[in-house]
C-alpha cells in the first residue's frame, strides 16, 4: 500500500478557521500612497466621471446611493471610474472625495432640480466598520475585499497546500443576487433622473468583478508575497454566495420579454431548479424594460440586507505541465498503464506506476498520465533506444524542479526498478507544441513483426507463394480486440500492411515478417480462407 501523502488530500480540507477576534477581521491592507494620489488625481477622475454624466445625472447618483446606503466604491463604480488603484483607497478618503465631487456638481446644478441638502458623511465616518449599514449593491464584497476577513480563506489555503509559485490568478463567482440589486439600482436611479427631467442612460458602468478581482488580488499579493498577474499557470478560484437574496430573480420568470425559462429536475432524490445561471439573468435583465422591472420586482430600489456575502473554500490549481523522455520495458509480467479490468488488477505494476509515483513525489501533484508514441502489450517489451512518452503532471505543487531533481528521480527508478523499467533522457517540456510530435509518432510510426508459425497441413511451395503474392501490401478491417475494450471504443478501423513476407520451415512451419501501420494488432490468419482486402 501506498505511503498516504499530505498533498492528497488538499481539496478536502475544511473551510478555514475564520477570525477569532472581531476587529481583525476589518483590519485593510492597502497602499497607503493610494489616498494621496486621490488628490493628484482629482481632475482626472472628474474628466472619468463627466465623460459618461452630467452635472445633474452625477449629483443624483451620489445622493440616491448615499439614501440606499451603498458603499463609497460602489458609487465610484456607478459613476464610470475606471482607475482602479484609486479603489484602493481607505472609504475615508473615498467618501471626502466623492463629497468634494458632490460639492463641485451642485455649484453648476439648478437647485430647483436637485435638492442641496448636505449628507452625513460624518455619521458614516464615525461608525465601526462592523456596523456600518451593509452595502446592497456589493454585499460589502468591494468593501471588505482588502480586509483580513476576505482574504483569510485564500490565504489559509495557499499555506495549506504549500504551492511553491510566484504568481497567481483569479477566478471568482460572484453571487447571483448582486445581478439583480445592480440592475435595480440602475433602473431606479434612471426613474429619479425621469422624475426630474434629467437625461440618463447608464449603459455602461464599471462591472463589479472588474474592481474586486484586482482589488482581492492586489491584498492577497501583499499578505503572501505573491505577484497578482492576469495570466498566471497558478489560479485560486472562490465562490461567493448571499443567501438572502439567492432567490431574488425568480420574478423574471412572470415576465414574457424576459425569455427566462427555469426547469425544476430531480437529482439524487432531492427537486432542484435549473437554468438560472449568471449569464442567463444577466441576459434576461438587459431584455425587461424599465417599466416592467418596476411593476414585478418588489425591491426597487433593493431592500437592505442584514447578512453580508459567504464564501465556499477556495480551490487552487497549478496549471498541468509536462515531463518527456524514453523508457525501455524489460519485464513480459508488467502494462503500459494500469491494467484494471471490473476493480481487478491483471498486472501487479505498470511503466505508468513506476515512473509516475516517484514524479509524484517530486511535484507533489494529484495526478498524473502517461502519453506514449505507440503502445506495447503486457507480454512484449520495449528494447532498443526504449519509446518516447511525456508524463501530464497535474496540479503539482512544486512545478519548477531543477534538472538536477529530475536526474536524481531518473536514477532512483532506474535502480529501484532495475529488472522491470529504465527511463532515460527525462526533461521538461515547455514549448506545447513538442507535445504532438510524440501523438503523431503514434499514427505515423510503423512496426515490424516476426514470427515463426505452425499450420495444420504440410507447408509447399504453393502455401508460400500464395502468401507471398501480397508481398506489397493491402488493407485490413480491424476490430476492436476484446482484451483492449476497456480503454478503447469498440469501432472497425482500417490498417495499412506493408508488406508481408514467408519462407519455408521444416514441416508444417514457416516464418512470416510484415511492416504495419501503428496501431494495428497482429492476428494470424490462413490465406486460403481468410478475405484480404
Amino acid at each position: 500500500m501506498l505511503k498516504k501523502r499530505l498533498w492528497e488530500t488538499d481539496h478536502d480540507l475544511s473551510l478555514p478557521t475564520r477570525i477569532s477576534e472581531e476587529s481583525d477581521k476589518w483590519k485593510r491592507i492597502r497602499c497607503d500612497e493610494v489616498s494621496q494620489d486621490i488628490e493628484n488625481s482629482y481632475e482626472d477622475i472628474i474628466k472619468q466621471i463627466s465623460h459618461y454624466n452630467n452635472d445633474e445625472t452625477t449629483s443624483i447618483i451620489i445622493d440616491t446611493m448615499l439614501n440606499s446606503k451603498c458603499c463609497a466604491r460602489c458609487i465610484l463604480r456607478f459613476l464610470n471610474v475606471h482607475d482602479y488603484k484609486m479603489y484602493s483607497a481607505s472609504e475615508e478618503a473615498l467618501l471626502k472625495l466623492i463629497s468634494r465631487i458632490r460639492e463641485d456638481v451642485l455649484k453648476s446644478t439648478d437647485p430647483k432640480l436637485i435638492s442641496s441638502t448636505e449628507h452625513s458623511f460624518t455619521e458614516i465616518l464615525s461608525c465601526k466598520p462592523q456596523d456600518k449599514p451593509i452595502c446592497i449593491t456589493c454585499f460589502d464584497l468591494l468593501y471588505q475585499a482588502d480586509t483580513i476577513e476576505c482574504i483569510w480563506p485564500i490565504y489559509q489555503s495557499i499555506l495549506a497546500h504549500n504551492f511553491d509559485v510566484k504568481d497567481f490568478n483569479l477566478s471568482v463567482s460572484l453571487p447571483t443576487g448582486i445581478l439583480v440589486n445592480n440592475h435595480s439600482m440602475i433602473v431606479w436611479i434612471r426613474k429619479m433622473c425621469n422624475d426630474l427631467k434629467v437625461h440618463c442612460s447608464l449603459e455602461t458602468l464599471v462591472d463589479l468583478k472588474e474592481t474586486f478581482k484586482p482589488l482581492l488580488g492586489w491584498s492577497i499579493g501583499k499578505q503572501t508575497g505573491l505577484v497578482y498577474k492576469g495570466q498566471s499557470q497558478f489560479n485560486i478560484s472562490i465562490e461567493y454566495s448571499h443567501e438572502e437574496t439567492q432567490r431574488n430573480h425568480m420574478f423574471l420568470t412572470k415576465i414574457p420579454s424576459a425569455e427566462f425559462g427555469m426547469k425544476k429536475t430531480r437529482v439524487k432524490g432531492k427537486h432542484i431548479w435549473t437554468g438560472d445561471s449568471r449569464p442567463n439573468i444577466s441576459n434576461a435583465l438587459q431584455k425587461v424594460s424599465d417599466e416592467e422591472f418596476l411593476k414585478m420586482c418588489k425591491s426597487c430600489p433593493p431592500f437592505s440586507v442584514k447578512e453580508r456575502w459567504k464564501n465556499k473554500p477556495p480551490i487552487l490549481e497549478h496549471a498541468t505541465i509536462y515531463v518527456g523522455g524514453r523508457y525501455n520495458k524489460f519485464s513480459r509480467d508488467i502494462s503500459q498503464t494500469p491494467w484494471i479490468i471490473n476493480g481487478i488488477k491483471l498486472a501487479p505494476t505498470s511503466v505508468s506506476e513506476c515512473i509516475g509515483e516517484k514524479l509524484r513525489e517530486l511535484f507533489r501533484c494529484d495526478d498524473y498520465n502517461i502519453v506514449p508514441a505507440g503502445r506495447e502489450d503486457s507480454n512484449v517489451r520495449m528494447l532498443g533506444n526504449g519509446r518516447p512518452f511525456f508524463m501530464e503532471i497535474i496540479n503539482p505543487r512544486n512545478p519548477f524542479p531543477s534538472k538536477e531533481a529530475l536526474n536524481d528521480v531518473q536514477e532512483e527508478i532506474n535502480k529501484e526498478y532495475t529488472d522491470l523499467v529504465r527511463c532515460q533522457r527525462l526533461t521538461m517540456i515547455t514549448n506545447k507544441q513538442d507535445l504532438s510530435i510524440i501523438k503523431e509518432g503514434e499514427e505515423t510510426k510503423t512496426k515490424t513483426y516476426s514470427a515463426l508459425v505452425w499450420i495444420s497441413k504440410k507447408v509447399t511451395p504453393e502455401v508460400i507463394d500464395e502468401i507471398n503474392k501480397f508481398h506489397d501490401g493491402f488493407t485490413i478491417k480491424q476490430r476492436t480486440p476484446i482484451r483492449v475494450l476497456q480503454r478503447r471504443s469498440p469501432a472497425v478501423r482500417t490498417k495499412k500492411i506493408h508488406y508481408i513476407f514467408a519462407e519455408q520451415m521444416e514441416d508444417n512451419f514457416l516464418t512470416l515478417r510484415m511492416k504495419t501501420e501503428a496501431g494495428t494488432y497482429p492476428v494470424l490468419f490462413h490465406p486460403f480462407f481468410s478475405e484480404i482486402r
